[in-house]
């Protein structure tokens, strides 16, 4: 079936999507802007099913809610590299919810990849193609896109089909098909898309040294930005930088003059948000302390440091065990906790959310067995690591 490189009318987007509603499976990608605006800009919307790529210009389609009942829909699948971006857009855009992601980078993981290999890559790996190159910083807010800019954004789901396939196929004879669909459950949750400020807060907390004292100014302070950067829908760092937002922490101003004397902060700025900030900051007081992010405490006791080096070490060894990505396996925040606190019981161990399900199976009762003494470091001098665990009872 011959279908025209670009859509831009209405009538061609509903073709197109009443013939995706009657497919098992297609690739989707999108091609947007975020360093202006709060809400990314979405250009080009890039699709692919049995008959080859097509490229949707949402700039010219009012509407696009074909497209969000197909997103919405359990089927088809819908398979998408590092998806989360595009799936983060998407939602906002169409206002809808995502069902039924395959996501190519994360099942690269499973299939001994590192976690956030590029889809050029894979496109090698799994197709035995180099793509070409040339347009990574093209504007796609312009119009009209040329020929090559087109193929080259078509690319990006041109290939995506025969990796599912070849991903769903090792997938399932590795016994890691599971693995997957309990890791991937994350992508479709609209909570996995609200936790950057938590991130954040805890960013600048970090780089701004702020006592423990003033941690609800700082989180009335971020909050109030996030919702004045929405309201412009500008960056966030476009109504206040990071650091800026530390130093008014710190000062806790109680007045507009006050905030004055903070250098780097303009008139204009004070004139615009100067009362919001003051308000915000009056305000702090009354947030219960549950609603705070908490924040990691540095352990300086004994021992923390070693077993951090130990679990590494482990994390290496089960990974090159188990052909998977180390950062999927254990997260470094992970480790961390696991250092500071090791848990006593492997019922304490496997109650942890992180070390449920599949990971609990693949590592079986290694972690906990390293955790409780129970596994040795000695030196191989022949084998590839230099190292092996041994049990000691």
């Amino acid at each position: 079936m011959y279908r025209t490189a670009m859509i831009s009318t209405q009538e061609g987007l509903k073709k197109l999507t009443d013939k995706l509603e009657k497919e098992e499976v297609f690739a989707l990608d999108t091609e947007f802007h975020g360093e202006r605006r709060y809400w990314p800009d979405l250009f080009l919307i890039q699709i692919a099913d049995q008959d080859g790529p097509v490229a949707i210009d949402p700039l010219e389609i009012e509407d696009l809610s074909p497209l969000g009942r197909l997103f919405e829909s359990t089927t088809p699948v819908k398979v998408i590299h590092s998806s989360r971006n595009d799936i983060d857009v998407l939602m906002h855009h169409l206002n809808i919810e995502f069902s039924s992601v395959f996501d190519t980078q994360l099942a690269a993981a499973f299939l001994g990849h590192p976690r956030q290999t590029a889809l050029f890559k894979l496109v090698k790996a799994e197709c035995n193609i180099y793509p070409k190159k040339g347009h990574t910083l093209s504007d796609w807010s312009l119009r009209p896109l040329a020929n090559d800019q087109i193929e080259y954004a078509l690319d990006d789901v041109r290939y995506l089909l025969e990796i599912y396939r070849n991903q769903v196929k090792r997938l399932n004879e590795m016994g890691r098909y599971s693995w997957y669909c309990e890791e991937a459950k994350t992508l479709t949750d609209p909570a996995t898309y609200n936790s950057s400020i938590n991130k954040l807060f805890r960013k600048v907390k970090s780089k701004s040294k702020i006592r423990s004292n003033r941690l609800h100014i700082l989180w009335a302070l971020i909050k109030w930005r996030e919702y004045a950067a929405k309201q412009v829908n500008k960056p966030r760092n476009f109504v206040v930088k990071d650091y800026v937002l530390g130093a008014i922490t710190t000062m806790a101003p109680e007045n507009k003059r006050s905030l004055a004397r903070l250098r780097g902060i303009s008139s204009g700025f004070i004139s615009k948000w100067g009362d919001e900030i003051i308000k915000a900051i009056s305000d702090a007081d009354k947030i219960p302390d549950s609603e705070i992010p908490s924040i990691p405490r540095h352990h300086s006791q004994p021992g923390v440091s070693a077993r951090k080096d130990i679990l590494r070490i482990f994390l290496k060894q089960e990974s090159c065990r188990l052909n998977i990505s180390p950062e999927l396996l254990l997260s470094k925040d992970l480790i961390n906790a696991l250092a500071k606190n090791p848990p006593d019981t492997e019922e304490e161990l496997y109650s942890l959310k992180e070390l449920s399900g599949w990971r609990k199976e693949a590592l079986g009762d290694g972690l906990i067995s390293l955790l409780k003494g129970k596994l040795a470091l000695k030196l191989n001098s022949r084998g590839n690591s230099g190292l092996d665990f041994i049990r000691t009872e």
